[in-house]
């Protein structure tokens, strides 16, 4: 009986003290990365079990705001630091920023909606509130329910910028159109979830979200539009494969950012990220690797 409770009395010492030995390291910002960094901390805990990688969302400038409070070791943004932000987060320590994939940003419509296809003017009219019907787009006689994600959203600053204020026709239109704003009807949410659920409920709404949430995180609820910049230009599907190839335009770079001085513990999380290990796992999330690859690119998104 002696020996039972002494090899007990092991065993809870054991785990107690694997437990507490265990780091956390804390990732925050961008919706749009939030299913590939989960799968990534995942992944990075097989290969490295004294780490456990917690993942939140809040948008890509809550990230980097929550960095710089030093609230978590690493913020994910799906847009770049503007220069307010790299000179207040350069306060507070050495700071890096590595590109770590490539997401494409779909446009997402009820499943049951006809329309399959928008170019960037038709998407630009419909989410500044010029266009209001589905029929003025080739769909049904049904008013348009515009859905956007808040002003904390790395994909609501690129999609506002590039689409809705035309930069992608170029600076002749950009400058026509930077004043334009999105519609004062559109139903602002939170995250990605709340505006799957709207749309799914909704079936005359439209919004946009990072293209790796849209086919992994949602691909049950959402359609996806095929886009072109111009109704000259081919309509291409957001996909993994469209992306790399750049056939797809709507796709941009998504960021990891952190302190330099934070030791090894966020050192051997990045060296996992930008491996070729790490590189694959991005892709297997749904997401263009930001590296050459050294395999095909066709691996399926995680289910």
């Amino acid at each position: 009986m002696k020996n039972l409770s002494l090899l007990f009395y092991i065993l809870i010492t054991i785990h107690f003290v694997a437990c507490k030995d265990k780091q956390t390291l804390k990732v925050a910002g961008s919706e749009t990365m939030n299913s590939m960094m989960r799968f990534l901390g995942t992944e990075y805990e097989k290969v490295n079990s004294e780490i456990r990688v917690t993942v939140e969302g809040g948008g890509s400038e809550a990230g980097i705001d929550r960095l710089r409070k030093g609230e978590i070791d690493m913020a994910v943004s799906s847009r770049d630091l503007n220069q307010a932000e790299f000179d207040d987060l350069r306060k507070t320590g050495n700071l890096e920023k590595v590109r770590l994939a490539y997401d494409g940003v779909a446009l997402v419509v009820n499943p049951n909606n006809p329309v399959s296809k928008l170019h960037l003017v038709q998407t630009s009219e419909i989410f500044s509130g010029k266009i209001k019907n589905w029929k003025e787009v080739g769909g049904q006689d049904a008013p348009i329910a515009i859905v956007i994600r808040n002003d904390k959203s790395g994909t609501q600053d690129y999609f506002q910028n590039h689409i809705l204020k035309r930069r992608d026709l170029g600076e002749k239109e950009f400058n026509a159109f930077k004043s334009n704003v999105f519609s004062s009807n559109a139903k602002i949410v939170k995250d990605n979830a709340e505006m799957a659920k709207y749309i799914q409920e909704n079936p005359n709404s439209i919004g946009y979200m990072g293209m790796g949430s849209a086919l992994v995180d949602h691909k049950d609820k959402l359609k996806t539009l095929e886009y072109a910049k111009t109704n000259k230009d081919p309509f291409v599907t957001p996909s993994i494969r469209n992306v790399y190839d750049r056939k797809y335009k709507l796709a941009r770079e998504l960021f990891i950012i952190y302190k330099t001085d934070q030791g090894d513990k966020i050192d051997a999380f990045v060296t996992y990220l930008t491996s070729e290990q790490g590189q694959v796992a991005v892709l297997q999330s749904g997401y263009l690797r930001s590296s050459l690859p050294e395999v095909e690119v066709s691996a399926e998104p995680v289910k």
